[in-house]
Formats: C-alpha cells, structure tokens, sequence
C-alpha cells in the first residue's frame, strides 16, 4: 500500500474523529454554535522528513444531526471514554476501515464559533498527530 493512500485513510480516520466528537459535545454542556463549520488537520508524523499538507473539509453541524449524510469515509467507528468538562471534549475512539483498525485519543476545546484541538491517532502501523481547528463559517446552505 503506497504512502499516499495510508496518508488519505489516516486523514480520513481524523475527520470521523472530529465528526463524532462534535456528535458527542453537542450531547453534554459544550459551547458550540449549529451551522457550516470548516475544519482544518494539520498532521505531523514522526520520522517524517516534510510535513504534510492541511487537510480541511465543510460540514453542517445542527442539534439534530451532527454527521453529515453523504460521508463516504468508509468507516465504522466507536467513542470510549468520553468525557466533558466545561467546553473540553476529551475521549478514546476505535475506527474499522476496510484496511484495518485504527485509535485516537484527543482533545478538543469549543468556544462559539471556533474549536481548537490535539488528535493523536495510531493506523496502519503509524503514530500521527493532529493539530486542528474549527470555524463556524454561517448558517447551513
């Protein structure tokens, strides 16, 4: 399996991942505003000699449906652990892809119309870290 497609499987891993965690905040007492959010990963891969590029990705995030319809990630996955405290998300999650299982343990912190957060994933026999950030960009389209 070539680098490219571990590295599109692993960004794909991150997006479930942010995608459940905003499921999951909207649940408890987190600080965070419905509408079309914009998410940005930057990954980090030790032993890797340049950094990868930022992946970002829009979706509509409501307070009926935080996943977005047509996600073709290809992925099963499972929250353990998850915990709020304030406007923090923190939790364990396992991912089934096609090629294998995947984990994440992070953090994200909301406020409003922004989020900021460290992901540090294991897939595929590599340890990656992501640095991401959200942004409330309007209200759905």
């Amino acid at each position: 399996m070539g680098i490219k497609k571990m590295m599109r499987q692993a960004v794909g891993f991150v997006l479930a991942v942010l995608l459940g965690l905003v499921n999951a905040a909207m649940g408890g007492s987190v600080t965070m505003n419905p509408g079309l959010w914009e998410w940005t990963a930057d990954m980090e891969m030790p032993g890797m000699p340049m950094p990868l590029p930022p992946t970002s990705y829009t979706s509509c995030i409501t307070q009926v449906d935080f996943v977005p319809k047509d996600s073709k990630l290809g992925q099963t996955c499972e929250t353990i652990d998850l915990q709020t405290e304030g406007d923090t998300v923190s939790w364990n999650m396992t991912c089934t892809t096609p090629q294998g299982v995947a984990t994440s343990q992070g953090q994200i912190t909301y406020s409003g119309d922004s989020a900021v957060g460290e992901i540090q994933v294991s897939t595929l026999g590599m340890q990656m870290i992501s640095k991401t950030r959200g942004r409330r960009l309007g209200p759905c389209q």
